[in-house]
Parts: C-alpha cells; sequence; structure tokens
C-alpha cells in the first residue's frame, strides 16, 4: 500500500544553473515526492535525491501553487522561461487526479505566460489539455510520454503502475488532434540493455511515434546504474522473468575497456537511421523568448543540437561547443550587441571555429540593424 503524507515546503521553485539542454527548462516544480508509478530503473531511486521509499511513500506538497505565485510576485529577477513540472516524480502519477497540484501549477503558469514541458507515463495529462492548449497558444508547450517498450509484458515488469505504452501512443495522437499547437512526442529514455534496445523496438517506438502525429523523439542509449539506485533495479530484474538479463548487463556495466561506449555508439547509431527512415526529429523546438535572451537562446541552441548530432553521428563530445552554448543563456546582454562590439572572442568558449560558425546567423538577424537607447530616436 502506498503511503501519503502532506507536507508544506517554504519553496516551490528550482532554478537550474543552466537549460536544460534536451527538454530546454531552466526551472522544475515538483508537485510531489516520491512517484506511485513505481518504475524499477528510475533515476531518482539513487542517493543523490534523498528519497528514502520512493515508491511508496508519496509527499504531497500543500499549497505548492500558492508558493509558485508567491514566488513569481515577490521575486525581483526571475525571468520568464520553461518550467517543467516533474522531474524527480511524474506529475501525473495517479494520486493527481484527486489532489490535482499538478493543475494548479498549470493555472498559475497559465496566468503568467510561463511555458511548460512536461514529461509523463500517464494519459492523465489529456484531463489538462484545456490549459495546455492555452498555453501553447500564448507561449510554448511542450509534451514528452515516457515510452520505452511497446511491450506490454515488458512494461509491467519494469513500469508497473504507468498507463500501458500503447495508450501513451494513442495519448500523443489525441493531443495533436485537440491541441496541434501543443508539441508533442516520445521520450525513449532511457534504453535499458537487453531489454530495450533490439533494432525491432528501438523502430517500432520511432515509427509509432511518427504515425500517432508525434513532433519528435529523444533517446538515451543507456541507464544511469548508481548507488542505491542500480541496487533496487537488479534485485527487481532478478526477481522477475527477466533475470536472464542481469548478468549481460552487469558485464556491459562493470568493464574496464570501451565496451560500454562502443555499446552507446551502436545503440545512437541505430536510433539516428530509424529516425531518419520515419523522418522524425530527434531534438525539440526550443521555446525563444522576446527579450534580449532572444539571439541568445537561439544560438545557444545552434550550437547545443551541433554538438548532440557530432556526438550521435561519430562518437565526439565537443565539450568547446557544449560550454559555449550553455554559458550563452546566463549572458546578462545580447550576443547581437558583443557582436556588433567585435567581442564574440571574450565569451567563453568562443573559439574561432564557434566564432565562424555562428556569424552567418547573426550576419541575417534583423535584430543587428536595430538601434538601441536614444540611438534610435536619430
Amino acid at each position: 500500500m502506498v503511503k501519503y503524507i502532506y507536507k508544506e515546503y517554504k519553496t516551490a521553485l528550482n532554478k537550474l544553473q543552466y537549460p536544460d539542454s534536451w527538454f530546454w527548462a531552466r526551472y522544475t516544480i515538483n508537485p510531489y515526492s516520491g512517484c506511485a508509478h513505481a518504475c524499477i530503473y528510475c533515476d531518482a531511486i539513487s542517493q543523490r535525491y534523498y528519497l528514502e521509499d520512493f515508491e511508496n511513500e508519496i509527499i504531497i506538497k500543500e499549497n505548492i501553487s500558492k508558493k509558485l505565485e508567491n514566488t513569481i510576485n515577490h521575486s525581483r529577477t526571475l525571468l520568464t522561461d520553461v518550467v517543467g513540472p516533474g522531474g524527480v516524480c511524474d506529475a501525473y502519477q495517479p494520486i493527481e487526479k484527486k489532489i490535482e497540484n499538478t493543475r494548479g501549477i498549470l493555472k498559475i503558469l497559465h496566468k503568467y505566460n510561463f511555458p511548460v514541458n512536461i514529461a509523463t507515463k500517464n494519459r492523465l495529462i489529456i484531463r489538462d489539455i484545456d490549459i495546455l492548449d492555452d498555453i501553447a497558444k500564448k507561449t510554448w508547450v511542450t509534451i514528452g510520454f515516457s515510452i520505452i517498450t511497446l511491450d506490454h509484458d515488458i512494461a509491467g515488469i519494469i513500469e508497473p503502475f504507468s498507463t500501458p505504452p500503447k495508450e501513451r501512443i494513442s495519448a500523443i495522437r489525441e493531443i495533436k488532434q485537440k491541441a496541434p499547437n501543443i508539441q508533442v512526442g516520445t521520450y525513449f529514455i532511457p534504453n535499458i540493455p537487453f531489454i530495450s534496445d533490439s533494432d525491432e523496438n528501438i523502430e517500432n517506438i520511432i515509427k509509432e511515434t511518427k504515425t500517432a502525429g508525434g513532433d519528435f523523439i529523444l533517446f538515451s542509449p543507456s541507464l544511469t546504474m548508481r548507488d542505491k539506485q542500480k541496487k533496487f533495479f537488479i534485485n527487481k530484474l532478478k526477481n522477475s522473468n527477466l533475470k536472464t538479463k542481469v548478468p549481460p548487463l552487469l558485464r556491459l556495466y562493470e568493464n574496464k575497456d570501451n565496451t560500454l561506449f562502443n555499446y552507446i555508439k551502436e545503440k545512437n547509431i541505430i536510433f539516428l537511421k530509424s529516425s531518419e527512415k520515419y523522418n522524425l526529429p530527434i531534438r525539440i523546438k526550443r521555446w525563444i523568448p522576446s527579450d534580449y535572451r532572444k539571439w541568445n537562446y537561439k544560438i545557444s541552441e545552434l550550437l547545443l543540437n551541433k554538438e548532440y548530432m557530432e556526438n550521435l553521428k561519430y562518437g565526439r563530445n565537443n565539450k568547446s561547443m557544449m560550454w559555449a552554448g550553455l554559458y550563452l543563456n546566463n549572458l546578462k546582454e545580447s550576443i547581437i550587441d558583443i557582436y556588433k562590439k567585435g567581442e564574440l572572442g571574450k565569451l567563453k568558449n568562443f573559439t574561432k571555429s564557434i566564432i565562424d560558425f555562428v556569424t552567418p546567423y547573426l550576419e541575417k538577424s534583423k535584430d543587428l540593424t536595430k538601434k538601441k537607447g536614444i540611438d534610435r530616436f536619430i
């Protein structure tokens, strides 16, 4: 039996050091602590999140929407940006049907024009399509259904209390039909070696996402295997019909050579070929603000997408490009103004090759000719 505990927290909104380069979220907010979906591979089980009994003890955060509104109203530095409800919980786990913490949060985000990105395994999100559609029309909404297998029996073992995967696919179709302004697709995250990694399974999920009208699919070729999470996951597998997968899985992660690296590279290539076959984008279109951050975010998206694609195709990790893209999100002035001053080289990690790459995009910007301050009247 799941135990529910009501608890009030002092804060509601968490600001990330850099916006996430996959989901583009600057802020996260957890309507609950813990998750009754009880996915046995969940990274939130690891010690870094300090959750003692993740699947059996769920904390319901009291007055969280009121806390969120207070934060927005009283902060002098809070800029509008993408909020990700959930993170160490599923914002639409079963208790949400009764408590409606997530719906309350969405009402506040809608009121203050914040864009939203939600990851879920539950079709309950369709209940809130009215609010989400309105947010999408005003600003930006992305919904990603976490789907790593279409096999009902496997899903019953690894994510026992989530909406069945085929119903999540049908939810993608329903959302696109009811609210076409919403960007919706699949988060194939994480891939679990020897369980969800067959070529057939990868292609089928991509195919079904595309057929349902999905806008994207994100793919993570392996899963984290940390401390408490690893122990919990392996023990659950050993006591299931998937116990034969444990030895090869452990060998893959315990190898000291490049075995895991080569595995990841191989799965990335299979994923890339299948996504190209069905013409399904493998990145999310980013929300772009209209203030001084506009071109900072656009160029950041270009750099981070390029770095991701090079890593996916060739196994090359271009850290300079990655950090250049991340740092741009925290600039206090527009990259357009920095470019006008001829000072791109002063930006962190902006090497000559990166400057050469971004310059043509900056040159095409209509904002390049805009005047600032009193100059605009001259």
